[in-house]
């Protein structure tokens, strides 16, 4: 699973060849995919909230939900989400690391 990692520092990073393609994809310069940025959300049981566990890199949605699903299955999640970086939006703050997204 080339590009996957965790937030906890683990793994990640970007890929050799990497060029910006903004909005926090990359377009590797020898396969020419985008590699975006997901966060990844979680909750262990029904009514549990939605926790932030982590992120992965992955070159498309669906490779970004079994990246996620594979790199975060330690634990028995009831439910498990990926979300572009590019598409969260600040609220409050105009610093931290969702600040390009205005």
């Amino acid at each position: 699973m080339s590009g996957s990692g965790r937030g906890g520092g683990r793994g990640g990073g970007r890929i050799e060849g990497a060029v910006d393609a903004g909005g926090g994809a990359e377009r590797t310069a020898r396969t020419g995919l985008h590699e975006g940025i997901y966060e990844v959300f979680a909750r262990k049981r029904r009514g549990d909230a939605l926790r932030h566990i982590g992120y992965i890199d992955a070159p498309g949605d669906e490779l970004a939900r079994v990246y996620a699903w594979k790199t975060y299955d330690e634990e028995n999640w009831f439910e498990m989400c990926v979300v572009p970086r590019s598409a969260i939006l600040p609220v409050n703050r105009s610093d931290g690391p969702w600040a390009g997204n205005r």
